[in-house]
Order: C-alpha cells, then structure tokens, then sequence
C-alpha cells in the first residue's frame, strides 16, 4: 500500500471499509449493552447508561489525545521520507498515553461513586450505575489501549488488522452480554463484564500487528522529548476535544434533562446517545480513512491528491448524514422499543425527542469531516476553535439557554443548534483557505518544528 502513488479511489476503499467495520463493531458493544440492560433491568438500566456514557467518552479523550495526533505526525513523517521521526512520534505518543493512563485510573479509583454524580445520577439511580461503572474504572486502562493501538496501526498501513481486532471482541462481548445478563441473570454485572472481556480481547489481537515484518512502530531513543510532546497534544487536542465535548454536554444534557422531565426522558436519552456514539463513530470512519492519505500526501507536497480524497470523504458523509436523519425522522418508536422495555412514560417522551435530536446528524457530518481534515493538513489552531466551540462553548450556551423558553424541546435542540453553527464557522474557513488569494501569501506547515516546510498548497 504506496499512500503516495497508489490510486487515491483504491487507499481511499481500503481504509473506508476496515474503518467503518471498526466503527460499526465498537458501536455493537454499547448498543448490545444497552439491549441487554434496557431489556433486563427496564426504564432504571437505561438511565444508568446514560450516566456512564461520559466515562466512556473519558477513555476515548485520552486515547484519541496521545493517539491520533502522535498518528497524524507519523503519517506526515513517514510521507516526507523520514522513518525515524516518524518512530520517535510512536515512542512519544506510547509514553504520554501510559503517564495520562495512569494519572486518571488513579484519580477515578479514588474518587468513585462520587464522579457519577456529576455525570447526572441521583441516589436511586447510583446502585444500578455503580453495578456496571465499578469494573471500567477497575480496567481503566484497558478501554484506553484499543483507540490508541488502532490509530497507530491502522496509520502503519494495517486497518484490516484493528478490524479484525475489533470483530473479535465484538463477537465475544455479545455472546457475553447474552450469557451472563439472561441465563446468569448478572444484570449491569454481567453486561460490565461482558465489556472487560471484549476489550481485552481486542487489545490482544492488535498485538499481533507489532510481530508482523511490516511492522515500524518500534520504540527508538528521543530526544527533545518535551517538545514533541507538546506538539503530539496539540494536534490531538483537535480530535481528542469530540470526545472531551462528549463529557460535557452528555453530563449538562443528563441534568437538565433531569430538571426538565425525569427518569423516562433519560432513559430515552440513553438510547438516543447509544445511537447517536454509532453514528458519529460512522462519521470518525471516513475521517480515519481520509486521514492517512492527506496527511501522508501533505507530507509529501501533492495538494491534488489531498482534493481527491476529500471529495471522496465528503461524499460519503452526505450520504450516511441523510440516511441517519431519516432513520430518525421515521422510526423513533421503533428504535426505542429494540433497546428497552418501554413504559407508557417512555413511549410519550420518544417521538419529540428523537425527532429534534435527529437535525444533529446533518451538521454532526460536515463537522467531523473539517476536523479531521484540518488536523491532517497541521492546522492545528483551527481544529481547537471548531472543536471547543461544537463541544463546550456553544453546547453549554444552547443547553442552558433554549429550554428557558422550550421546556424539554429545548434542551434536545441544544446540540443541533451548535452543531449548525460551527458547521457554517468551519466550511467557511476551509473555504477561505483553500481560497487562491489565500494560498498565494501563506505556506502550509507540515510539521510544528522549523526543518519541516512545504510550499503554498495549490
């Protein structure tokens, strides 16, 4: 696989499909936890999912800050010829991601119950979140390794080895969550472990990659380690801050949904966020399959190879964003029948909420796309401007302020409304940039250090 000279339509299927198999298998594990504690344990086990799913969205932030930019870095490096560098930003990345890993496994361990609190639940719901949450924070580290591995090997020219990965734990988390919920009737108990294993099971997996021939992710001296550090943050900041935002507006969605409605509107909520991680994950898919090759090109100096792919990217995102919205749209009952045991309460709260909900998926797209974009091209400014304002800034304001007037439609609104205004703050600067007035008089930065310059992109 030359990411170089290879025709861009063949790269481009051959990281889409693994991409999207990844996405879609990782997924499986929350939905069929979700089907397996909404079913058993009714309205109270999908709420508690809702309160978890921000620790969830924690352990991809951190995997996603250390990994994706350490492997946007290596792709560039790789692209521009210089394999060592490119190893130094796998040694970096690894050190970094085992230092943040440990810093928050100890964190959590010590405070407990205490974080779900934060997270949205109240004292009834707190025994049901507890039954599942216990055993992530207990295998912290293991949720954080999968992400991390996947965007370095599947950058090393090998997506099919994390999809294999990711099928593997997929199959085995299922047929847990069977086990262990209905027969064993272990409840949340049984779906957390079920998790655990799945998980690890993939991590095993990945290994295989690092006894491959092929394999260049290999640990080298570095020196100016702090500097490359702060470079690998920084450009993962960009990508790690979707899943950051994840945590922030899921826990101010989960309390204002409390004050606004109760229990059935959260356990609707959970549902809808379940749907919704697939969806988004679908989106980060063509994102990873775009990235290799536009940061690899970018590397290399070929600005029209880097059109191409992201006309290809852009294509498919418009595809998956109408196709979510319809689903949407059309069956919001039945989508919330398959997750859970509906009650009168639940099956009132569904149809307006998920309906609302569903304008996100149509900005949601654009957005992802110009992150990754941004972020593969070192624009590494404007990749925290889009992200923080999509995740915190704007989520918060529409949050807090739209239900004053709306009530619960409101709060549902909230993410829609960011969501469209970044989409429009983000294709207007892509736009700008790609702008001939604008290549005439800037250069394009492929590495954040000064013996790394390429010319204006075309």
């Amino acid at each position: 696989m030359d990411l170089i000279n290879d025709r861009v339509n063949k790269l481009y299927n051959k990281f889409l499909f693994p991409a999207m198999g990844c996405a879609v298998v990782i997924s499986i594990y929350s939905f069929v936890d979700t089907i397996a504690v909404g079913q058993s344990e009714s309205e109270m086990g999908s709420a508690a999912m809702a309160v978890i799913l921000p620790f969830f969205a924690i352990m991809s932030f951190l995997a996603v800050l250390c990994g994706m930019g350490g492997a946007v870095l290596m792709s560039q490096s790789f692209g521009y010829g210089d394999e060592k560098r490119g190893k130094q930003m796998f040694t970096v990345s690894f050190i970094l991601m085992s230092i943040v890993t440990c810093a928050c496994w100890a964190l959590f361990l010590g405070l407990d119950y205490r974080l779900f609190y934060l997270f949205g639940a109240d004292d009834a719901l707190m025994p049901k979140v507890m039954e599942y949450a216990r055993w992530l924070i207990w295998f912290f580290p293991m949720f954080v390794l999968p992400n991390f591995l996947g965007c370095f090997i599947r950058n090393d020219k090998s997506p099919a080895v994390v999809m294999l990965a990711v099928v593997i734990g997929g199959a085995l988390n299922i047929f847990g969550d069977y086990y262990f919920v209905f027969p064993l009737g272990m409840g949340m108990k049984g779906a957390a472990i079920a998790t655990v294993m799945g998980t690890t099971a993939q991590v095993l997996v990945m290994l295989i990659h690092f006894l491959s021939p092929r394999n260049r992710l290999k640990f080298v001296r570095t020196p100016q380690f702090f500097p490359k550090a702060g470079i690998i943050l920084a450009s993962g900041f960009g990508s790690g801050i979707l899943d950051l935002g994840v945590v922030i507006s899921t826990c101010l969605m989960n309390n204002q949904i409390m004050k606004y409605g109760g229990s059935a509107e959260l356990a609707v909520y959970g549902v809808i966020c379940t749907i919704a991680a697939l969806w988004q994950a679908l989106f980060s898919g063509v994102g990873n399959a775009v990235q290799p090759i536009v940061a690899s090109n970018f590397g290399a100096g070929i600005p029209s190879r880097i059109k191409k792919a992201m006309k290809l990217g852009a294509t498919t995102t418009a595809i998956l964003a109408i196709a979510f919205l319809l689903i949407g749209e059309l069956l919001p009952i039945q989508t919330i029948k398959l997750f859970m045991a509906t009650t009168p309460d639940v099956l009132a709260a569904a149809p307006d909420m998920t309906r609302i909900y569903s304008i996100w998926y149509i900005f949601l797209g654009i957005n992802v796309l110009s992150i990754y974009y941004l972020q593969s091209i070192s624009r590494v400014k404007a990749t925290l401007v889009i992200s923080a304002l999509r995740s915190v800034a704007l989520s918060t304001l529409f949050i807090y302020t739209l239900p004053l007037g709306m009530g619960m439609n409101g709060v549902m609104l909230a993410l829609p409304a960011s969501e469209c205004v970044t989409a429009i703050f983000s294709l207007s600067y892509i736009i700008y940039l790609n702008s001939k007035r604008y290549a005439k008089t800037h250069t394009l930065v492929v590495y954040a250090e000064p013996e790394y310059r390429r010319s204006p992109a075309d």
